[in-house]
């Protein structure tokens, strides 16, 4: 009877083995599906703070720093996010615009010429691309550089 119990324990101690692993994958997998919800749902109310402050009538009328400012200040500073100023203005003209952020957990700002232009109504489009970097080694080595995520928003003018 002893050997048994003892039988059983071993066999308990190989099934935490193979089991845990899996189970700490699944449950770090899950932290970083919040961490990339968490990122995209940040940067989707930049653009939309970014294109808020874009739009007002205002004396002087919104300039481009005070739209990356508004960006920024909205995202705190837990993310590191800059112009492109290769190709930052929208639509893209430029072949291979938007580009993506070379590193890891940083972010692109691109924004349409319409900023500041008093001659009627013009529709301002802010976006944000950021480059996504998992915590979890397998699931970042399957991933690659990591996963872009991207959010937009546009508004009209109302001046």
């Amino acid at each position: 009877m002893h050997t048994l119990v003892r039988r059983r324990n071993g066999q308990s101690m190989v099934e935490f083995a193979v089991l845990a692993p899996v189970f700490f994958m699944l449950l770090l997998g899950t932290i970083d599906l919040g961490r990339a919800i968490y990122i995209y749902n940040s940067i989707s109310d930049a653009a939309r703070e970014g294109a808020r402050a874009a739009i007002p009538y205002d004396n002087p009328l919104p300039v481009q720093s005070q739209v990356v400012t508004a960006i920024q200040s909205k995202l705190g500073g837990g993310f590191f996010l800059t112009v492109d100023n290769a190709c930052k203005d929208l639509p893209e003209t430029t072949a291979g615009c938007p580009k993506t952020p070379t590193a890891p957990n940083t972010g692109l700002i691109y924004y349409s010429d319409g900023i500041g232009q008093p001659t009627g109504h013009h529709p301002v489009h802010i976006r944000i691309t950021f480059l996504f970097q998992p915590w979890i080694p397998v699931i970042r080595d399957a991933s690659g550089n990591g996963v872009t995520i991207s959010a937009e928003s546009t508004m009209e003018t109302e001046y």
